[in-house]
């Protein structure tokens, strides 16, 4: 596997021809989402082959953002199997993949640990200092492309998904759970 060519050839794209109004889904996120899966991938202990997997899949996840913002991962999964063969991934590898990017969805429910590991990467930020700043400019994204909302919803809405929320693996149930909770806390604060 060509990591590194497959790694060059979705960040190229993503920088050139991402919508700038992507807020939030820009090559930021998918950096930000690629760097936490190395480290949830590392305190997993997970062999090299599965590393690459999940690196991969977290570079594609947000691919589909190219074409358009609904159903976004299905598009994802199109990409991935026409540009990894190139790149010398088979199709065990590329299913593997496929799978972990339609893990991303809203509502999936993540199986396998490296479907897990995605899940917890994609939210890291929900447990992190930065998580009011990144949810800010998700609000943002979303006004831009249909979908407003009035402060209170956007708030109701954020406190639903957080009560709801959970992180599959062990590190980050370790990492990100208190913080997630003052988040929580926060936004429930606000509801005056």
């Amino acid at each position: 596997m060509d990591f590194k060519g497959a790694k060059k050839y979705i960040l190229d794209r993503l920088e050139q021809e991402l919508n700038p109004n992507l807020f939030y889904h820009g090559v930021h996120h998918t950096i930000d989402v690629y760097e936490v899966s190395i480290k949830i991938a590392e305190l997993e202990n997970l062999n090299q082959e599965e590393k690459i997997i999940i690196n991969t899949a977290a570079l594609y996840h947000d691919a589909g953002f190219l074409f358009e913002y609904q159903d976004n991962e299905r598009l994802a999964v199109r990409l991935v199997k026409e540009m990894l063969p190139s790149f010398g991934y088979n199709k065990k590898q590329m299913q593997a993949i496929s799978e972990i990017v339609l893990s991303t969805k809203v509502q999936a429910r993540p199986t396998s640990l490296l479907q897990k590991i995605m899940s917890d990467a994609d939210s890291d930020y929900l447990g992190r200092e930065d998580n009011l700043k990144i949810a800010d400019s998700l609000y943002q994204e979303l006004g831009e492309n249909g979908f407003s909302f009035t402060d209170k919803e956007w708030n109701e809405m954020q406190i639903m998904f957080l009560t709801q929320h959970k992180y599959h693996t062990r590190s980050s149930i370790s990492l990100r759970s208190e913080k997630k909770q003052d988040y929580l806390r926060h936004l429930k604060g606000l509801e005056i």
